[in-house]
């Protein structure tokens, strides 16, 4: 070996077992490096990117609710994990990201926490909830939960790995300053497969009965559990099925499953995710032909053939290469998404469900959507668009906030004292610094625009309504 390799692996290794980490989970980091100086990149080979066979590889919800009615006795099988490592630096966070209030003064954890507590009142069981946290995340989402006395049997927090974020060209750790979190990143949702296993989890639950997770992101308070999908999986004895659902405009970053084609051959369902995808094929990644549902990140996966997997050692997940630059380093995080993990079984499906079951919250535009009348607060707490908005045949509102004044959360919170009624709101754009100090009901497709280098206060309309087709309010 090189010897400049085999220093960065030995800084690499060393800095590792210094903060605990296993040598299993080392080694398996060293290898991914190790595919990076072989030339991976984590692009696909386009020719390898097949099409799906919707009579196969697809069924929807309507047809699974038709024949599977949800009966409540599999519950007992289930167990409910949602990703919580996200800091929402997008938004100007520093905290846990799913502690920002998002409904009647709750934050997205207590939302979720009230989501499985009406299903163990409802069906009389115990449905564990189990976050898994980032080294960011854990301490105060405990305290969290400490508050709002949500309590189990089983431990409600595992700890995600962490990994060194990489100098370019060498591939050595990055070196800041002592104890610099910097230095760190999460390895992406995908180690969730690996983090089950090695904290004795996954053995738990197995020997006291549970057969399947349902896993999903912390922020999106759509994806509840659904018995029929349940009963549907374990009658079908199905191992792993991500839910789709049907593109629009609005969602060009998604991924998406394919089938691999080799030589003409038909292989294993895979994730495509965007960082994935060959600079030259990106308008096709991102339209609506080839690629016509797009990930949610909810999955469910029998557990048992999780294990025997992971035990067979072959398991794998699709490389994630994500170049940054910190304090001025080019640098490399390694990540993968835990929905690659669908090419290792066989007995697959993607799951077609309606949009209800995605509402995720990256960026404050999705946050003030949330937030509006456009969505409601349901009673088994999921948050879904408004009855109100589907009656009048509305889709997806489409929001942007400029961002200069609107990207953070603190910025966003002092601007938005008021949130405005969007229940029949089509589209609505904000440029430049605008009060929302009073409680206006905004219809159609609105334009607000402040010119000045000044705030100026959206009182100063004088309206209670605003409601136009391409209305342009501008501020004199």
């Amino acid at each position: 070996m090189d010897p400049m390799i085999a220093e960065s692996e030995k800084l690499v290794r060393e800095k590792m077992l210094g903060e605990g980490l296993s040598q299993e989970f080392i080694s398996d980091f060293i290898s991914k490096i190790q595919e990076v100086r072989n030339g991976e990149t984590g692009i696909v080979k386009w020719e390898e990117v097949g099409d799906l066979d919707s009579s196969k590889d697809e069924i929807s919800l309507e047809k699974i609710e038709s024949e599977y009615p949800g009966d409540p006795k599999f519950l007992k099988e289930l167990v409910v994990i949602k990703l919580n490592g996200g800091l929402g630096t997008s938004m100007g966070l520093s905290g846990p990201k799913s502690l920002i209030e998002i409904k009647d003064g709750m934050s997205f954890l207590e939302v979720v926490c009230k989501q499985i507590e009406y299903i163990r009142q409802k069906y009389n069981l115990e449905v564990p909830l189990i976050l898994m946290d980032s080294f960011s995340t854990q301490d105060e989402s405990q305290a969290e939960l400490k508050k709002i006395k949500f309590s189990q049997n089983y431990p409600t927090s595992f700890l995600q790995h962490k990994v060194p974020r990489l100098v370019v060209p060498e591939l050595k750790p990055l070196e800041i300053s002592k104890g610099n979190s910097e230095e760190w990143c999460p390895p992406g949702h995908g180690d969730i497969w690996f983090t089950l296993l090695e904290t004795g989890l996954l053995d738990r639950l197995l020997e006291n009965g549970y057969k399947v997770a349902f896993v999903s992101n912390g922020d999106n308070l759509g994806a509840t559990v659904h018995p029929g999908i349940l009963e549907y999986i374990l009658k079908e004895n199905l191992d792993f099925c991500m839910e789709m659902t049907p593109k629009t405009l609005a969602d060009k970053k998604g991924g998406a499953i394919f089938r691999r084609v080799v030589g003409g051959e038909k292989k294993n369902l895979q994730l495509l995710e965007t960082a994935q995808v060959p600079s030259d094929h990106m308008h096709e990644f991102e339209g609506l032909g080839k690629f016509r549902t797009f990930s949610t990140n909810n999955l469910w996966i029998r557990l048992d053939v999780l294990k025997e997997k992971l035990l067979e050692g072959s398991f794998k997940l699709s490389l994630i290469v994500n170049p940054k630059k910190v304090e001025g380093k080019e640098v490399l995080q390694l990540e993968t998404a835990m929905g690659s993990a669908i090419q290792n079984f066989s007995n697959t499906k993607g799951l077609i469900i309606p949009r209800d079951r995605f509402a995720p919250v990256k960026k404050c535009e999705d946050y003030l959507v949330r937030r509006s009348d456009a969505y409601s607060l349901n009673p088994d707490f999921s948050v879904t668009m408004s009855e109100e908005r589907k009656k009048s045949g509305l889709g997806e509102l489409v929001i942007s906030l400029d961002e200069t004044y609107y990207k953070k959360v603190r910025d966003f919170t002092d601007r938005l004292q008021a949130i405005p009624s969007l229940v029949r709101c089509t589209s609505l754009k904000v440029e430049g610094d605008i009060l929302f100090d009073k409680k206006v009901i905004i219809e159609g497709d609105v334009i607000l625009i402040n010119p000045g280098p000044g705030q100026r206060k959206l009182s100063e309309l004088g309206v209670d309504r605003i409601s136009n087709d391409s209305l342009r309010f501008r501020f004199t």
